[in-house]
């Protein structure tokens, strides 16, 4: 979660005046940023579901890389994934767009999933929520997260973040 707020030095006697905007910035799991980074910007990650046989996981949380490749060299199956179900990107965008006066999040290609759909679909409800389809995968996506923290960081305004990483990946 990235929490941006930038004021100026009140004048003598007046308040300070905020400028910029709070904003939430979170992506799907399959950013593959790594923990440092997730950790550094405040991203919040939702996690994609993981199938290992007949046991469902959540990407990031009750399994990780190591797991999965200990897996397939024990034998195991490939693992499937499916997608950040609706009803999580309701409870997430409910929540943040309470804490923030904006929610940015990324999603992983609607090339591939149907997250980017799900997001849309959660986000219609909250004026202040904005969904970005990376176009991307794995670090492609990352990549797109960065950018996202970058301009953020800058200062630019949410709704041209959006309108610029939309351009982007384009």
């Amino acid at each position: 979660m990235l929490h941006l707020s930038c004021y100026v030095h009140p004048l003598p006697n007046e308040r300070k005046i905020r400028l910029a905007k709070n904003i939430i910035l979170c992506a799907d799991s399959t950013c593959d940023l790594s923990p440092e980074q997730v950790k550094k910007y405040n991203i919040h990650l939702m996690p994609l579901y993981v199938q290992l046989g007949d046991k469902t996981f959540r990407d990031g949380v009750d399994i990780h890389p190591d797991d999965i490749y200990a897996h397939v060299a024990a034998g195991g199956d490939l693992a499937a994934t499916a997608a950040v179900n609706l009803a999580d990107y309701v409870q997430v965008f409910s929540e943040y767009s309470r804490k923030a006066d904006f929610v940015i999040h990324v999603t992983i290609s609607s090339d591939f999933s149907c997250c980017y759909q799900n997001a849309c679909l959660a986000a219609a409800d909250y004026d202040n929520v904005y969904v970005v389809d990376s176009r991307n995968l794995s670090t492609g996506h990352g990549l797109v997260v960065l950018e996202a923290v970058r301009l953020a960081e800058s200062g630019m305004e949410p709704k041209k973040i959006v309108e610029t990483l939309n351009e982007l990946t384009a």
